[in-house]
């Protein structure tokens, strides 16, 4: 559906050449919901923005369903946009929302389109309401609406849960993927949090200043990355004398042979997030159905088969 072939973009600022994305290549099947994550200033926005055409890619190639669009304007290219900030017009009501890019299109089935988007976005009989009588999560599904109702190929969606709560996130966060199984759009997704491209995503790939460091699904990404930075970026990692091992493959026990002491305690309900201080110097963490104080002396233990090791 998408390609990218080493695609890059650099720009001046204050004299100096910027390399904001580095010879990315990467291909998005059909219906499926990809992720960009990365932490600020790794390229992932630049790169859906030269996809979207708002940006100009200073060497490679864009295609879509297998043509280059990389030299057409916005208008000419078959994907669309949700913002971080959702971009409603607060004088139209729901419905003329969704309706605006076909009336600006003068699509003759308008009305019939705008109801069937409205469904599948579940905000029937919430069509008359204004964009402030919403609440986050309803504004959010308005500005998707509104960028389904055009059929795009590709469905752009930069940060669109950073404006909401945690609570009403992860709501959010069901429904969209929920969204995607339903009507079967392409999802590109840019994110910087490893939670949510964890739990949404089908692939995903992993940037780090302008590069994508590795590409796969979130179970390989997660359980099997190929360098130290992706592992540290998804998620927790204690790393032992330069061996990682996730806090929940790291055991930790009261008697003999004690190695570590206790440092500090979380209660967070179903779990205890224990933090130590092995006898070797690293601090670890551990999550623990047991109770600990600070000043126990435990045994800390991991398999070997846990251990992830990289060569830089």
């Amino acid at each position: 559906m998408l390609e990218l072939r080493r695609v890059s973009k650099q720009f001046r600022s204050e004299g100096a050449l910027v390399e904001a994305v580095r010879e990315v290549s990467l291909q998005v099947e059909p219906g499926e919901f990809f992720s960009l994550l990365g932490p600020s200033g790794c390229g992932k926005t630049t790169l859906l923005r030269m996809i979207a055409g708002f940006d100009a890619p200073t060497s490679g190639d864009i295609l879509l369903k297998g043509a280059p669009i990389a030299h057409l304007p916005p208008y000419r290219r078959n994907v669309n946009t949700v913002f971080q900030s959702y971009a409603l017009f607060p004088h139209l009501n729901v419905r003329e929302n969704v309706a605006f890019g076909l009336r600006r299109k003068g699509v003759s089935d308008a009305e019939a389109r705008v109801a069937r988007a409205l469904d599948q976005v579940r905000l029937v009989g919430k069509e008359s309401r204004m964009p402030a009588q919403l609440s986050g999560g309803e504004r959010q599904r308005v500005a998707i609406a509104r960028a389904l109702v055009l059929e795009p190929d590709v469905l752009l969606l930069d940060e669109p849960l950073s404006a909401l709560d945690p609570q009403l996130r992860r709501q959010v966060r069901g429904e969209l993927k929920d969204l995607q199984r339903r009507v079967g759009v392409t999802f590109l997704f840019v994110t910087h949090d490893q939670e949510e491209a964890l739990a949404l995503s089908s692939r995903m790939a992993v940037m780090h200043a302008g590069r994508v460091e590795q590409m796969g699904s979130p179970r390989e990404l997660y359980g099997r990355p190929a360098t130290r930075f992706v592992a540290s970026f998804l998620g927790a990692m204690n790393w032992i004398d330069g061996v990682g091992v996730r806090p929940e493959r790291t055991r930790i026990e009261r008697g003999a042979g004690a190695n570590a002491e206790i440092t500090g305690t979380v209660f967070l309900g179903s779990m205890e997030h224990v933090e130590a201080r092995m006898d070797s110097g690293p601090a670890v963490i551990v999550q623990s159905s047991e109770t600990f104080a600070p000043g126990d002396r435990v045994r800390v233990t991991w398999e070997a088969a846990d251990e992830q090791r990289f060569a830089e």
